[in-house]
């Protein structure tokens, strides 16, 4: 007999190596077959066709999962302890959820295998019958109103209508696909096992019922959810808003045997690249970078909405490679515009075509420098008349709003000697294009869009003068989904990109 070795890698802390680990060796152990588990490998001595029986019974049975994903088999060779002892099977199999949702199959609906407790409206559903005709009822009540549910993750409050801050539960991935702006790959991350919340922005045609263009778009997270998606359905109910509702008494409670997974929110790129949004406890920026950084030679890029940004060169200790420290309100960038005589003449157009704003901008209050490169494009929107206040925010709402997928080029520079941004060619395109009819959404995606490319032009500089062959981004900036599918269409490849495990920011 051949050992295999069944390879899966654990991403960030997850309490679901052991629970895959005993699904495996629960199987393992009904087929007759020795095992040995570790960390990341599964270990089983079978022939060569049993082996591959037991790789298809874990296709269709173990979930998929983000946190511990399953990456390959290999023939092992080292000397192993080989187990035969039985063990518990954790309540995760997929196939026995799709069976009780399945309405062809004999356990459709039927409790007892999936709940320690189910009820509905204080009355226990012990049968098929019961449980049907409950769920049902449920429905009804959300066709016209809330439904407040005691689920795996605490007391939420489900409502046809849109509520302040609540997430959209989605029934299904078909519903997920049709009323966002979701790449199918990315969508397909809501379906792991961990059950997350993907920030999202809606298709145009949904912006207005739902009162807003993003959203938090989740899956149903446990089997009592699932369970009553599949009635909602049924009923043409494809999403409903969830709130927090601690305070509240629910009318559906239900206690399930599968192990509940945390909430997590993340942002998910196109490629499918995973950002989770956590911060962590650091004394300052440098601590808190120096947590999950690499201890090779790298170029580092820090972008938070309210700290200073880093653009630091790693070499046995961090050093500044470019300065982003300038005066950013309106009066210092209007001083900038006009610093040649080409700018000038920009200025008298644009104060022409926008008297009111050019003099609104000439009597904006001075602030101090900011070393925030978030502080530049905000004092930028304010400049083209697209924020009525420095909102650092503002230049991703609206590019998210943008529909193309490329925008006018905004010209990024640097000066020498220090090394920094020079910031006059980015105001003369910016407003050149402003002035010649081009609209915030646009114009912010543009910038957006040029920034990256810039940005990756640093990176492939700091790659050949000072042989980083990596660049660590970090800050929340990054988790800007617009922002972060800009950045990696253009960061260069021989420079790969490399993002923190745990957390993305952090807190003091």
């Amino acid at each position: 007999m051949t050992t295999f070795a069944f390879k899966f890698k654990s991403t960030g802390t997850t309490e679901l190596a052991p629970l895959f680990m005993d699904f495996m060796a629960h199987h393992a152990h009904a087929q007759g077959l020795p095992y040995a588990t570790s960390k990341e490998v599964f270990y089983l001595k079978a022939p060569l066709k049993k082996a591959e029986n037991f790789a298809t019974e874990l296709s269709q049975r173990l979930p998929l999962a983000f946190s511990f994903s399953f990456t390959g088999i290999e023939v092992a060779k080292e000397a192993l302890k080989w187990q035969e002892q039985e063990v518990a099977c954790p309540p995760i199999d997929i196939s026995h959820a799709k069976d009780f949702l399945d309405p062809t199959h004999k356990d459709f609906c039927a409790p007892k295998a999936h709940f320690k407790s189910l009820s509905y409206h204080n009355q226990e559903l012990t049968t098929p019958a019961k449980v049907q005709e409950a769920m049902q009822k449920a429905v009804q009540a959300l066709q016209v109103g809330e439904l407040v549910v005691q689920t795996s993750r605490g007391v939420i409050a489900l409502s046809p209508k849109p509520q302040n801050n609540s997430s959209v539960l989605f029934m299904d991935l078909a519903s997920v696909l049709s009323v966002t702006r979701l790449e199918p790959k990315s969508a397909q991350v809501l379906c792991v096992y961990e059950k997350p919340t993907i920030c999202t922005a809606l298709k145009e045609v949904f912006v207005k019922e739902f009162g807003r263009l993003e959203i938090d778009a989740l899956l149903p997270y446990d089997l009592g959810l699932a369970l009553l998606a599949h009635f909602a359905l049924e009923k043409g109910l494809s999403y409903l808003f969830l709130s927090k509702a601690p305070q509240s008494i629910p009318t559906f409670t239900y206690v399930c045997k599968a192990p509940s997974t945390p909430e997590q929110t993340y942002s998910v790129a196109q490629n499918g690249l995973m950002l989770a949004h956590k911060r962590t406890p650091a004394k300052d920026t440098l601590d808190f970078i120096q947590q999950e950084a690499p201890k090779s030679p790298h170029l580092l890029i820090y972008l938070n909405f309210e700290r200073p940004s880093c653009f630091w060169v790693y070499q046995e200790g961090y050093k500044q490679l470019l300065s982003v420290e300038q005066e950013t309100h309106p009066q210092a960038l209007l001083a900038q515009l006009q610093s040649n005589a080409k700018g000038r003449k920009l200025y008298a157009n644009y104060k022409q075509a926008f008297p009111n704003l050019c003099a609104s901008l000439e009597q904006a209050p001075i602030t101090p420098p900011s070393s925030n490169l978030l502080d530049f494009l905000a004092g930028l929107l304010q400049v083209l008349g697209f924020s009525q206040t420095h909102n650092t925010h503002a230049i991703f709402k609206l590019a998210t709003s943008f529909l193309r997928n490329k925008g006018p080029r905004v010209d990024f520079k640097l000066t020498k000697e220090p090394l920094s941004l020079n910031p006059s060619p980015t105001l003369k395109s910016a407003v050149s294009y402003t002035l010649g009819g081009t609209d915030a959404p646009t114009m912010c995606f543009g910038i957006l869009d040029s920034l990256a490319e810039f940005l990756g032009n640093v990176i492939y500089d700091a790659h050949t003068k000072f042989s980083c062959n990596q660049v660590y981004l970090c800050g929340e900036v990054f988790l800007q989904k617009v922002f972060l599918d800009l950045c990696l269409q253009y960061f260069p490849k021989e420079c790969p990109a490399l993002f923190p495990t745990n957390a993305m920011d952090y807190t003091c």
